[in-house]
């Protein structure tokens, strides 16, 4: 009885103080486990959810301002209310694995004032069975299916010509002929001129993006598709972003840092302006050049297209932020393009909850 009884009393302390906690001084908060396994799920099985144990071992209250996740497929419910000195609290993660298979891992990111802390979760997802509809259940029309109707081409690098596959199949009980035309001159697309019934076959689309001060950013484009003659009733979007063909293997190449990654503004005046700023570092050889600048809804900057930095080097961007004289919380953020080969695109998001 009395070795069960020291057992209780240790068991916590052993897990709050287990390897995988944060050192000393990085964090307010120490973790049982940063990382969360589901083991072997099925995707019929619907959302698993799991809790990550943590405790404020810090000497002051501290507030959460919210729990990022990698994708949609994966929420928190986290503490909203000051996690008080040596209080124990949990975030209870749920992950959806629908539309998912094999080895699956997503990012769950604490953030607070003064620290982010990274937690993991993973599964094995065993997909369920499926036929044409489910593979394909994105319906371009006249027959034709796609696995989506709006694909993410990734980095479009000007200069230099790139390809990607998009798969067509054809639910039709005859043989159709095909057409695409695109909306952008410099996206190029074949399909196949013929499709036979049940079969599927890749449609390729290629990018050519010249080099020029004007062809930085995201692209939004659509592919028409026409079926023995007739156009389709839905296009299939391809977003990409244009950005330089740099060395992605140069060891001296700017590389771009960021501080903070997210902003959050607490109990701002409906209609009021703040003013917050980031700063850029660049850790690089070489000058870290902005390409290009966007920002969204009440937002404007002091960043813009050509600002440079030098090795070693920072600059300070100022921001301000205009809150909505409606909506109790926006979101909202500053999209940049640098000539940093491994990171050329930074979005710093700013949440604002206003009063």
């Amino acid at each position: 009885m009395r070795i069960l009884r020291l057992l209780s009393i240790l068991l916590p302390v052993l897990l709050f103080h287990s390897p995988d906690a944060r050192a000393d001084g990085e964090s307010p908060f120490v973790f049982q486990q940063t990382t969360l396994d589901f083991g072997n799920i099925r995707e019929t099985d619907g959302p698993a959810s799991g809790t990550f144990w943590f405790r404020n071992r810090s000497d002051r209250p501290v507030q959460i301002d919210f729990v990022a996740t990698s994708c949609g497929c994966t929420t928190a419910d986290y503490p909203t209310r000051p996690v008080q000195p040596g209080e124990d609290c949990e975030i209870v993660v749920k992950f959806n694995p629908a539309n998912m298979s094999g080895k699956v891992y997503r990012d769950v990111t604490v953030v607070t004032k003064t620290s982010e802390d990274r937690l993991v979760i993973t599964a094995d997802v065993e997909p369920a069975p499926v036929g044409p509809e489910q593979t394909y259940p994105g319906i371009v029309g006249g027959g034709i299916r796609s696995r989506d109707l709006s694909y993410r081409f990734g980095y479009a690098a000007q200069g230099r010509s790139q390809s990607q596959s998009i798969t067509l199949y054809n639910s039709n009980d005859k043989t159709v002929l095909l057409k695409a035309e695109s909306s952008n001159p410099h996206l190029t697309v074949k399909c196949p001129y013929s499709l036979k019934p049940g079969a599927a076959d890749g449609m390729t689309v290629t990018y050519d993006i010249p080099v020029g001060a004007s062809n930085y950013g995201i692209c939004d484009d659509t592919i028409t598709l026409y079926v023995d003659g007739v156009k389709t009733e839905h296009p299939i979007r391809l977003n990409a972003i244009m950005v330089d063909d740099l060395d992605r293997s140069d060891k001296d190449a700017p590389s771009m840092r960021t501080d903070p990654s997210y902003m959050t503004l607490k109990d701002v005046r409906k209609g009021k302006t703040v003013k917050k700023q980031f700063v850029i570092y660049n850790d690089g050889r070489k000058d870290l050049i902005i390409r290009h600048v966007k920002t969204s809804g009440g937002i404007s900057s002091t960043l813009k297209a050509g600002d440079t930095v030098k090795p070693g080097k920072s600059i300070t961007v100022d921001v301000r932020l205009t809150a909505p004289k409606t909506a109790t919380t926006t979101q909202e953020s500053i999209f940049f393009i640098t000539n940093d080969p491994l990171r050329p695109q930074k979005e710093i998001v700013i949440r604002a909850n206003t009063k």
